[in-house]
């Protein structure tokens, strides 16, 4: 429980206080005034005797005597006199042999000297090992410098001139210091006593606590302290609740999830899986949760795009295969800002019968094509029999323009189905020889209709990649296309190239399209008759769109009613071989290739 401290403890404890740190004050200001006025005795004590000795050097020349007895004698404990020549050599010395004493002429307070004052200074000392403090006056006579009296002593001498002071003034200030130190000891605890009462509230995130401290709060900032952590401890409990119930709704919904889902940390450890994730992988006693996916799942392609998504940080999807069954395999890197670190989703779905689908639609096409192509076949033998006995032509003729409509009708079934299961077989395909092979096909029509076939192509356009025979299948409808709606004039085919193109054409001078009819030209089954009433099957276009979509290429088309309709081509050039190139046979003599 935490009460506040009483007013008079807290006047007491700032007397206190203050009055220690004066007391202290005063003490530390007596000892350096002591000492100041020590080193300024010495000071003086030291120049009045370089004095003394410069008048004693100067009697002792006029007398003619020698140095060495002025700086012998009882002198002072700790007093040392050397005379120096005008050079700064050492001539006589209290305490040493002049030639073990170096040359001083370059020590401050002997430059001082030199220039009328009195030199004073404090350095360290080679002959003695200590520093000492050293006063210097220049010798003159008759105005003429002939030398240097110097006197020095110990720099620990003052202090030993201020012992007397110090012998009662260090053990007060130590006593004092002491007290000092034990009430702020005490105080200090007493004022910390209520942070650390709130300490234990918070590591043990007791609300009760914390509201107890809140209800006895003072407007003091600890106060304020108690209040705002009880309020932050009652919104991280409300946000830890929450948290709780948004995780349980999440894994509700993964498990909801018809997929297999992983979370995984930036080494591929699992974070989190769903119930279909520990299904598809067959978990065992061992928990999902820190093991690394390669330990879980055994799909190399999914391993490998894993790494990808990490290294690139670009979305991946595969497709994968295990003992017989298709997997699909999707990772994805989640948002940064959600998490401390990177995290990856991983996504895993048994597609096998989506696989499968595909291949039993393509059976399914071929062998109901099959099958009707047959009797269909066999019709048609029949009605060219039953044509030879008169009086049936008319409704023979209608007989065998809807068998040969069904025919046609099947091949085109058949032909777009290999082509949605067939990838292409990139090879350099030379367009001067489609184009005899084109000519070859088409030249009994153009004889019978009038409309000639021309060709255009230019020496950049004439080789390209490409699969041969699924581009000649689309030479081949365009063309029909063009003859079925065109009665006089042209068709033209050409092959030009731009900057990363090859461009192919096929226009005609027929009835052209209409504009309504342009958006829908390429969709499957859709048709509209010729002027004389022929309609096509509604794949041939489909099929055409099919091809230059295999080839990453774009088509489109431009029209004009009884003017003519163009089909422009656009082939990337860097498509390159990604197949070896499959053997060209020769002109088929039909107009609907086996691809």
């Amino acid at each position: 429980m935490i009460r506040s401290r009483p007013y008079a403890l807290r006047v007491l404890s700032a007397v206190l206080i203050v009055a220690s740190l004066v007391f202290a004050t005063a003490l530390m200001v007596e000892v350096t005034s002591v000492h100041y006025q020590a080193n300024v005795g010495e000071t003086s004590h030291l120049e009045a005797s370089a004095l003394l000795l410069s008048d004693r050097y100067v009697a002792a020349l006029h007398a003619s005597s020698p140095a060495a007895p002025l700086v012998r004698g009882d002198f002072p404990a700790g007093l040392r006199l050397t005379i120096l020549d005008a050079g700064g050599s050492a001539i006589a010395d209290s305490r040493f042999d002049p030639g073990s004493i170096t040359n001083r002429i370059a020590d401050p307070e002997v430059k001082q000297a030199a220039a009328g004052d009195v030199g004073v200074a404090v350095s360290y000392r080679i002959e003695s090992g200590q520093r000492e403090r050293t006063v210097c006056v220049a010798i003159r006579d008759s105005g003429s410098l002939i030398g240097f009296a110097v006197a020095s002593s110990p720099v620990g001498l003052t202090w030993q001139s201020a012992s007397g002071t110090f012998s009662w003034a260090l053990p007060l200030l130590l006593v004092v210091s002491s007290l000092w130190l034990v009430l702020a000891l005490i105080l200090v605890r007493m004022a910390t006593r209520p942070v650390s009462d709130l300490a234990d509230a918070l590591e043990r995130r007791s609300v009760q606590s914390l509201a107890g401290l809140a209800m006895r709060a003072d407007v003091t900032e600890l106060g304020r302290a108690q209040r705002a952590s009880y309020a932050l401890l009652q919104e991280s409990e409300v946000l830890i609740e929450r948290e709780h119930l948004q995780s349980s709704a999440l894994s509700a919904v993964l498990d909801a999830v018809p997929q297999a889902i992983a979370i995984l940390d930036s080494t591929g450890a699992v974070l989190s899986a769903n119930t279909q994730f520990d299904q598809f992988v067959g978990a065992d006693a061992l928990p999902v949760a820190g093991r690394h996916i390669a330990e879980l799942i055994t799909l190399p392609e999914c391993l490998a795009a894993i790494d990808r998504c990490v290294s690139e940080h670009q979305p991946q999807t595969v497709a994968a295969e295990d003992h017989g069954r298709y997997y699909s395999c999707s990772v994805h890197e989640l948002d940064g800002k959600a998490f401390r670190e990177r995290r990856a989703l991983v996504v895993l779905e048994d597609i096998t019968d989506a696989m499968t689908l595909p291949r039993i639609k393509a059976d399914f096409v071929t062998n109901a094509s099959h099958e009707l192509k047959t009797p269909l076949t066999a019709i048609r033998g029949y009605l060219e029999l039953l044509r030879e006995e008169p009086g049936n032509a008319h409704y023979l003729d209608i007989v065998q323009r809807n068998v040969d409509r069904l025919i046609a009708l099947s091949s085109d079934i058949s032909l777009l189905s290999r082509l949605e299961n067939r990838a292409p077989e990139i090879e350099l395909v030379d367009v001067s020889k489609l184009q005899h092979d084109l000519a070859e096909l088409f030249d009994k029509q153009g004889h019978e209709t009038g409309v000639a076939l021309r060709f255009s192509v230019d020496s950049e356009g004439r080789f390209l990649y490409g699969d041969r025979l699924m581009l000649l299948q689309m030479f081949i409808n365009l063309i029909e296309n063009a003859y079925h709606f065109t009665q006089t004039g042209t068709i033209t085919v050409s092959a030009t190239t731009d900057v990363s193109h090859i461009i192919l054409s096929v226009s005609d001078t027929g009835q052209g399209i209409p504009a309504r009819d342009l958006p829908r030209i390429f969709e499957r089954f859709y048709s509209h008759a010729s002027d004389h009433g022929r309609p096509g099957t509604g794949l041939g276009l489909a099929i055409v769109k099919r091809i230059v979509l295999a080839h990453n290429g774009t088509i489109d088309v431009e029209s004009t009613v009884n003017k003519g309709t163009t089909f422009v081509i656009h082939i990337p050039k860097n498509l390159g071989p990604r197949r070896p190139a499959a053997t060209s046979g020769q002109p088929s003599d039909t107009k609907r290739e086996d691809l």
